[in-house]
């Protein structure tokens, strides 16, 4: 992807710039002149173009505006040519220019291609080029290279990250972090959540236990009920069968009686006929002894008394079958009363077990029951009793424990979910943790390689270490050197004078800038605390590190420009008039001419 190099940038009512266009190229770009001449504005104008909010040099950016004036422009012109890939690719055209006017009455409005745009609209822009105009370690404006070194080196870690392009693992550890955070929050409502609904669970819980065994209950005395219908009815069929076998037997007993009634009569009948033969023989006698006495024979008189006798007995054996007659005719009258009798109730009760079988098979299924019914009434007084004690459970109290049951099953299943979610983002913010120490301790490594190669071509020595690389919100980047063959110490206002500093900072932001993102860098006035020796190594140093580069480096010192630098751009500001005025080089010496 190409480099969106500044070519252009366009001073009007800033500071002291009236009105100043200065361009800039690739590589190297040195900005120059007296103090108080107006160098710095330039750097201090890229910076608020760029989306900077406040300054060293004032409160508000309205201060900004030249004295007299009510507004102030600054534009930025980078470079968005096709070759090597857009730096911008959804802008079509080959420049992109970022615009800010700010106003006196505390306006600040931005463009994009001079078309109005949102800070953040710009910002989003830039950081898709790795351009962050607050990073030092980018764009270090006057003082600041003696502020890094009185940085917190978890400060300075994070300016390191940023510049570097590597951020977003940090940024990733955040997300990842945030994620677990929201998680485990999660996790703590749905833990309160569960808690709440499982004590509500355990009270409908109890009450449906009660409407269990009140339906346990209400079925056992359904069930009695109707053994206590079928048993009814099996009593008043057996009563029917008792009934039905009793008419049976009287029925045998009065045909058996009516034979024996047949018997007597026909016995009657048989004595009749004797009782007839003999009254017809004694009639003979008679005749014979009226014959007799005319013949004189003397048997008819015993004959007679022969027949008396047997009619005697016929008169007793009669009156004994009459009386035999008349025993059975009462005895059959009373069985077919008692028949009689019995069939209407067998009637009526016939009715009574058709009832009785309605009723039971209208409480459900046919019951064998051997048992008595006072027993099966006494089961009855007793389910009834305990059926009183769950008066106050009724049907509902399903409803409401199936729907706390089905929340604290989802309930369960969210926090189920929860775990594993809190453990997969545990695993991922550890997996992310390891990734941001492995690249930060590897460009630490490789940056303080060439700090400490840096800090040995000026007879110095030094190094780069992270500190608590264990613990990502507190770890730290400390800078580590030592001069005049001294053992290298941490970088600091007690140990180091002004021009160690400045140096041991220089060198460092040097070692960085290979592997700097942003396409351009800056640093205002490095060398103020330098001495002459230091400031040319270090000035040498840079021209060599950006002979040939894509990316833009910019200087502003007030020190002496010599012929080494012809490969640059040197830009010399000059103040005419209360007005600064930047020149190309050569262009100022034309004018000189």
């Amino acid at each position: 992807m190409g480099k969106a190099i500044i070519k252009e940038v366009v001073l009007e009512n800033f500071m002291s710039h009236e009105y100043s266009r200065i361009p800039f190229s690739p590589g190297l770009n040195i900005i120059t002149g007296p103090n108080g001449a107006g160098k710095s504005s330039i750097l201090l104008g890229i910076s608020v173009a760029l989306g900077l909010s406040h300054t060293e040099r004032g409160r508000r950016l309205a201060d900004l505006i030249r004295v007299g004036k009510d507004y102030a422009i600054v534009s930025l012109t980078l470079d968005n040519s096709p070759e090597g890939g857009k730096p911008f690719p959804y802008i079509r055209s080959d420049e992109v220019t970022i615009t800010r006017v700010l106003k006196r009455d505390g306006q600040y409005l931005y463009h994009i291609n001079y078309k109005s745009a949102s800070k953040m609209e710009v910002e989003n822009l830039l950081r898709s080029a790795g351009i962050n105009p607050s990073n030092m370690l980018i764009i270090m404006h006057q003082n600041m290279i003696e502020v890094f070194a009185f940085l917190d080196p978890r400060e300075k870690l994070r300016l390191f990250e940023d510049a570097l392009g590597i951020s977003e693992y940090r940024e990733r550890i955040l997300d990842a972090r945030e994620r677990l955070r929201r998680v485990s929050s999660e996790e703590e409502e749905i833990k309160g959540l569960l808690k709440s609904v499982e004590e509500s669970l355990k009270k409908w819980e109890e009450q449906y236990r009660r409407l269990v065994e009140k339906r346990k209950l209400v079925e056992r005395l359904s069930f009695l009920n109707r053994e206590l219908a079928w048993s009814k009815y099996y009593k008043a069929y057996h009563d029917l069968l008792s009934l039905r076998d009793r008419v049976s037997r009287l029925e045998e007993d009065l045909h058996n009686e009516r034979i024996s009634l047949m018997r007597f009569r026909k016995r009657i009948r048989d004595i009749e006929v004797e009782f007839s033969r003999v009254l017809e023989d004694i009639k003979a006698t008679i005749d014979d002894l009226f014959i007799g006495m005319r013949s004189g024979t003397e048997v008819i008189p015993g004959a007679v008394a022969n027949y008396l006798e047997k009619m005697r007995d016929l008169f007793h054996t009669y009156g004994t079958v009459r009386g035999g007659e008349a025993l059975s005719q009462y005895k059959i009258d009373v069985l077919e009363g008692e028949i009689k009798a019995l069939e209407g109730e067998i009637g009526e009760l016939e009715g009574r077990v058709r009832a009785l079988k309605a009723e039971a098979e209208a409480l459900g299924g046919e019951v064998e029951t051997s048992r008595a019914m006072q027993d099966i009434l006494a089961d009855i007084r007793v389910v009834k009793a305990r059926l009183n004690d769950y008066r106050d459970v009724d049907d509902s109290v399903e409803d409401t424990y199936r729907y706390y049951l089905e929340m604290h099953e989802d309930t369960r299943r969210r926090m189920e979910k929860i775990l594993r979610d809190k453990e997969a983002a545990s695993a991922e913010l550890e997996k992310r943790i390891r990734k941001w120490r492995e690249v930060v301790s590897s460009y630490v490594e490789k940056v303080s390689l060439e700090y400490k190669s840096i800090l040995e071509g000026l007879g110095g020595s030094g190094y780069a270490k992270i500190i608590n690389i264990d613990d990502v919100d507190n770890a730290g980047l400390d800078l580590y050197v030592g001069f005049g063959g001294i053992e290298p110490t941490i970088l600091d206002v007690y140990s180091k004078s002004g021009g160690e500093r400045t140096v041991a900072s220089m060198c460092f932001l040097l070692a960085l800038q290979k592997y700097i993102t942003s396409p351009f860098r800056a640093v205002d006035e490095f060398d103020v605390h330098m001495d002459p020796r230091n400031r040319n190594i270090i000035m040498n140093y840079i021209i060599e590190l950006m002979r040939g580069r894509e990316e833009q480096y910019i200087i502003i010192t007030p020190g002496y420009i010599s012929d080494a630098y012809r490969d640059a751009n040197i830009i010399v500001v000059q103040k005419y008039e209360g007005q600064s005025v930047p020149m190309a080089l050569g262009e100022a010496v034309e004018e000189k001419e």
